[in-house]
């Protein structure tokens, strides 16, 4: 997996195919969800057949904010104390 990460070696950034395979989906679908659900935009954009990179946080807040930890009875992306520091922002 080449994801790029920060001095503490958490995640930065998430591809497309690991999007995909997260959760279960079609390129159309991610493309539908960023547009009528509000997922994040890709933060690089690829073409052809690489993968665009999301940013790791903006996902993780996504995820928490449409019920996808049940929905689809995943992992979350960050650490626990992670993702209420990223909630405490967003309030």
């Amino acid at each position: 997996m080449n994801t790029l990460t920060n001095s503490n070696q958490s995640k930065l950034y998430i591809c497309t195919s690991e999007l995909l395979k997260r959760y279960g989906i079609t390129k159309c679908t991610l493309i539908n969800w960023r547009n009528n659900r509000d997922f994040p935009q890709p933060i690089v954009k690829a073409h052809g057949r690489s993968n665009s990179r999301y940013g790791v946080k903006a996902v993780a807040t996504w995820e928490e904010n449409n019920g996808m930890f049940d929905a689809l009875s995943i992992d979350p992306l960050l650490p626990t104390n992670s993702r209420f520091s990223i909630i405490a922002h967003s309030l």
